[in-house]
């Protein structure tokens, strides 16, 4: 004959989601309140492709031609008018003995403002000027 033993009954464990659901929507909501967003302005380029591209080792200066009225040396606007003027601002706080250059443009920008831009550029004593391009 066997003795049976009254076993006590285990309570099952139950965890309520509801709690943890409205604390994760709060800190959701918290973190879009209080996160900042921080938009860059910038253009959109198409730059020209080529297939043998080298990088560059130092830091140069960068401008970007966008058209005969609008040049940007560094973050500095400006046009073909002012241009020199503006480079010789950047050149004076540029102490490097090798001054380089990158230029940006669309790839429609016209042939003849480059050759403008790129002359002014050997007259402010710019030794190295580089074309920014996308690789094929």
């Amino acid at each position: 004959m066997a003795i049976k033993f009254n076993r006590r009954l285990k309570t099952k464990v139950v965890l309520d989601m509801a709690p943890m659901i409205d604390i994760v929507f709060q800190l959701i909501i918290f973190f879009m309140l209080a996160t900042q967003v921080k938009v860059t302005t910038g253009m959109e380029f198409e730059l020209p492709k080529a297939e043998n591209l080298s990088n560059i080792a130092q830091t140069p200066l960068k401008i970007t031609i966008i058209s005969e009225k609008s040049i940007v040396v560094g973050s500095k606007k400006t046009n073909l008018a002012n241009f020199s003027v503006v480079l010789s601002e950047s050149t004076s706080a540029d102490t490097t003995a090798q001054k380089s250059v990158i230029l940006y443009g669309n790839k429609s920008i016209e042939y003849e403002l480059l050759i403008q831009v790129m002359d002014t550029l050997k007259e402010c004593g710019y030794d190295s000027i580089d074309l920014a391009l996308d690789r094929k």
